[in-house]
């Protein structure tokens, strides 16, 4: 006879110790007892669609004897065998679940490829030694299967804020799943659990469903009552599972915001472009901060009373604005589903400038020496205005409305504009130009220049300012041809001519009817000595008279001396006509002058204007 003793299972599942079931055979002849002991791993984890291997390490204390192995699956609450092997043959049993995906080594291992979710059993492997007896061991089986990734489905529909049970927000799908995985919400990070103290907030269901393959299919509904600050959370759902070896893993879905319907809390009133004028066309838009159905009116207050602007939508467009727009606008929201309204209001202003009056309108002609003049620049505007005067489109001369001339000066006169704005509207100016006349007599400024040109010569040049424009005449010895550069205000009277090897004088004279004024040129060999003719003129008179005196005595002395004959034929002439030297005449073409030039044709020297004859 003999007895069997099979050891226990190990305690820790996936344990890599093996675990021996002892076998023990006593025989009848006193003295000799022989054992068959059997090692397994007690409990395997396999993932299914992969292939795993059982081992089956026996131990007889004869190693000699012949032996045989099996291996059996339980099957309905009883064993069958799937392998048996002896000292001559191997065979996988037929019309088994394991006929086709079983084989066994030399080590007596048993490989499952692949495994599949039904495998999840006990496995026994029995070894036989003949007359010694025989033992076994068993391998519990633990399979799993990853689950598909998790499907989150969104309801369509829109929880309002004035709910007071939870709603269904969201369901979560995940299939093919061994053992059934857990599923876990979530709102930002944040796992959602279901509190039956919280019931009419969260609340979560669960559906199992173990398909034909033997997996499951898990199915959880969300319900939730959302708050404002929901507007902008994501939920999605998490399914967490267990693999081998003792590995815990988790997939997360898709993440979903919800549809959250809540009044609006503020309105606000708008208007596109920000700065208006007219002519301009005006976008009024009214936004809300809720997500609930609302309905927006326009108004403008008209005489204390509200009046309708016809609108569609949030926004409204005013063509072609004028200033008579201008006044208090606004929009009331109202919220539908709690009847409150919201108003939001401003006032608007339409810009306008009008043209620019000048007081007094001119024409702007003053004497020279009028003490405060004074021209103010005004225009109606919706603002305050900025006012400029500028002298000739760039000295700035007045940042008021007034352009002020103390004591009125030739150099007053010109072309100055004033130019006013809206600050802050850029588009919006007027400019206008007017136009300073300032009379008086002539006033005159002259220069010499000496310069070689194929020889020496000298450069007259006179400036008469004065208003209206002055009738400039020049006199010379011998006459020659002068050039006038007609200016607007002054003339420019301009002689270039051999340097003389004598004496040389030139009067030039400005008049117009306030006065006149002149100058005198003394040019002398090389040296060019200008004088005012004040005084010089008279010191020249004086010379000549004591010339002629002294002449006139001499020629009468000879006279009474007989040595100058009296008769017809015998007179001679001491007025000999005198050849006129030829002048050579240069107009400088670069002179520069503000104004357009006008060549005036030359005069005769000798000749002066009507007032000097």
């Amino acid at each position: 006879m003999f007895s069997a003793v099979r050891a226990g299972r190990a305690a820790a599942s996936g344990s890599v110790c093996l675990t021996p079931a002892l076998v023990t055979l006593v025989l009848t002849i006193p003295g000799i007892i022989a054992t068959v002991q059997v090692s397994t791993r007690p409990v395997l984890e396999a993932e299914i669609k992969k292939a795993i291997s059982i081992p089956c390490v026996p131990t007889i204390s004869t190693p000699n004897t012949t032996k045989y192995v099996q291996w059996f699956v339980m099957e309905k609450n009883a064993r069958q065998r799937i392998y048996f092997q002896d000292m001559e043959n191997s065979t996988v049993d037929a019309g088994t679940d394991y006929t086709h995906r079983i084989k066994v080594d030399k080590m007596y291992t048993l490989t499952i490829d692949p495994v599949v979710r039904r495998d999840e059993r006990t496995f026994h492997c029995q070894v036989g030694a003949g007359p010694v007896g025989s033992g076994e061991a068993e391998t519990l089986l633990k399979v799993y299967a990853a689950p598909d990734m998790p499907v989150i489905e969104k309801d369509s529909r829109t929880i309002s804020l004035i709910e007071t049970e939870a709603k269904e927000i969201a369901r979560c799908v995940t299939r093919n799943g061994y053992p059934a995985p857990n599923v876990t919400w979530f709102k930002d990070r944040t796992p959602l659990h279901a509190d039956p103290q919280m019931r009419n907030r969260i609340s979560v269901k669960l559906q199992a469903t173990e398909e034909a393959n033997g997996l499951y299919t898990m199915k959880s509904t969300l319900s939730y009552l959302p708050v404002k600050r929901d507007k902008d959370a994501t939920f999605y759902c998490e399914v967490s599972y267990r693999m081998p070896v003792g590995i815990d893993m988790m997939k997360e879905s898709a993440k979903i915001n919800i549809s959250i319907s809540y009044p609006p809390e503020n309105a606000e009133f708008l208007i596109h472009p920000k700065v208006l004028k007219e002519m301009d066309n005006m976008t009024m838009e009214c936004q809300s901060d809720g997500t609930s159905s609302v309905d927006y009116t326009f108004f403008k207050i008209l005489d204390g009373e509200m009046v309708v602007i016809k609108s569609d939508g949030n926004k409204v467009v005013v063509t072609a604005l004028s200033r008579n727009d201008s006044g208090l606008y606004g929009c009331n929201v109202l919220d539908l589903e709690t009847d409150n309204v919201l108003v939001s209001n401003k006032t608007i202003i339409v810009n306008y400038l009008d043209p620019i009056v000048l007081t007094p309108k001119g024409p702007y002609v003053f004497t020279e020496g009028k003490k405060n003049v004074r021209i103010s620049c005004e225009a109606e505007a919706s603002q305050r205005l900025t006012v400029a005067w500028t002298k000739r489109k760039k000295t700035v001369v007045s940042t008021g409305k007034w352009l002020k001339l103390s004591m009125v000066a030739l150099e007053d006169a010109g072309n100055y504009s004033c130019k006013v704005a809206i600050p802050g509207v850029p588009s919006l100016s007027r400019q206008k130009t007017i136009s300073i006349v300032v009379e008086g007599p002539p006033h005159v400024n002259c220069t010499t220049e000496k310069f070689q040109k194929n020889g020496p010569y000298v450069n007259l040049t006179c400036v008469f300012r004065g208003y209206p424009i002055p009738v400039v005449t020049c006199n010379a010895h011998k006459a020659p041809t002068l050039m006038y550069h007609h200016q607007k205000n002054y003339v420019v009277s301009e002689l270039i001519l051999p340097l003389p090897t004598g004496e040389l004088q030139l009067t030039c004279n400005g008049t117009n009817q306030h006065g006149d004024d002149d100058y005198l040129f003394i040019v002398q060999g090389d040296v060019a000595q200008a004088k005012s003719s004040g005084g010089v003129v008279i010191v020249v008179i004086i010379v000549c008279i004591l010339l002629l005196a002294i002449l006139g005595a001499i020629l009468y002395f000879l006279y009474k001396k007989g040595k100058i004959p009296c008769g017809r034929s015998g007179k001679q002439s001491i007025t000999q006509a005198e050849g006129h030297d030829n002048i050579v005449v240069e107009v400088k073409n670069d002179q520069k002058v503000p104004e357009e030039t006008v060549l005036l044709q030359g005069v005769n020297g000798d000749k002066k204007p009507p007032n000097h004859q």
